[in-house]
């Protein structure tokens, strides 16, 4: 009994000395989020140039733009073409192709692995399928989430639940607009204007008329590769972070075993050892 109380009490101080290490560092992970997506909101909508001559946009959450950006509604700068429904009336098996659906979609990561197949006539390629620099954007769950088309697929269509954005000129960089969604999605502006019991739903005619700042082309060029290195350098030190919690975690369950198992004697143990791994 003794022993029993003696391993108990130990590892009821060592993993909870381990468990704030790991609150402490999973808050780390928070603000790394925070910072980044911060910094993508301010570079989108401030721009890099602390002395820019600024203009008021006249949407709530852009407040002050440059003076020299352009905030047209999206449909004047992009087409929008929402999916095909699947009807599985109309299913002949004919026309197969691999299509996306909502969850293969994720932020600035497309899943392209065992891909369902629906039919898709070549006369609808040209409405329903992808071409690489397509922007997919999703239509409910988390509205908004956007992710770049690469060519992963020869062919590829997508099903109605996702939008495809295409420029309708070069002047536009494809990739800045999807730092453009980012930063709209984290301000909240497509959740269900603040009603908790309206479910988010951005359908293709709300998307076209939402106004979006453009800088001119060679700006958005340099807003994007400063976005690209700096958003990589944080998305290094969250990796970091999580490879510690991981550490922290394998090290809590091992001391564990040891201790009940009579690996360690505990009566001896030192404290503070998982310090080692933090």
């Amino acid at each position: 009994m003794e022993e029993q109380q003696a391993i108990a009490s130990f590892l009821d101080r060592e993993t909870a000395r381990i468990d704030a290490l790991i609150e402490k560092k999973q808050r780390q992970i928070e603000l790394l989020k925070e910072k980044r997506s911060a910094l993508i909101n301010h570079a989108v909508t401030k721009g890099l140039d602390p002395d820019a001559k600024m203009k008021d946009s006249g949407i709530e959450w852009l407040g002050e733009i440059p003076a020299h950006w352009d905030i047209p509604p999206l449909y004047a700068r992009y087409s929008v073409e929402l999916g095909k429904m699947l009807d599985a009336k109309r299913f002949t098996g004919n026309y197969l192709l691999p299509y996306l659906r909502n969850i293969d979609v994720q932020w600035d990561r497309v899943n392209v692995e065992n891909l369902p197949e629906m039919d898709t006539e070549p006369d609808e390629y040209s409405r329903f399928t992808l071409a690489d620099g397509d922007l997919l954007v999703c239509e409910g769950g988390e509205v908004g989430r956007t992710a770049m088309w690469s060519g992963e697929l020869p062919v590829c269509a997508f099903q109605k639940a996702i939008h495809r954005v295409r420029p309708r000129s070069t002047q536009d960089v494809r990739r800045f607009y999807y730092y453009i969604m980012r930063a709209a999605a984290w301000s909240g502006v497509f959740l269900a204007y603040g009603n908790p019991n309206t479910i988010p739903h951005l359908t293709a005619e709300k998307l076209r008329v939402y106004r979006f700042p453009f800088p001119p082309h060679d700006e958005q060029e340099m807003i994007l590769h400063h976005l690209d290195f700096e958003t990589q350098r944080i998305d290094v030190l969250v990796a970091k972070v999580k490879t510690s919690i991981d550490k922290l975690r394998e090290y809590r369950t091992a001391l564990i075993s040891a201790a009940v198992t009579g690996k360690i004697d505990v009566r001896t143990m030192p404290a503070g050892r998982q310090e080692e791994v933090s």
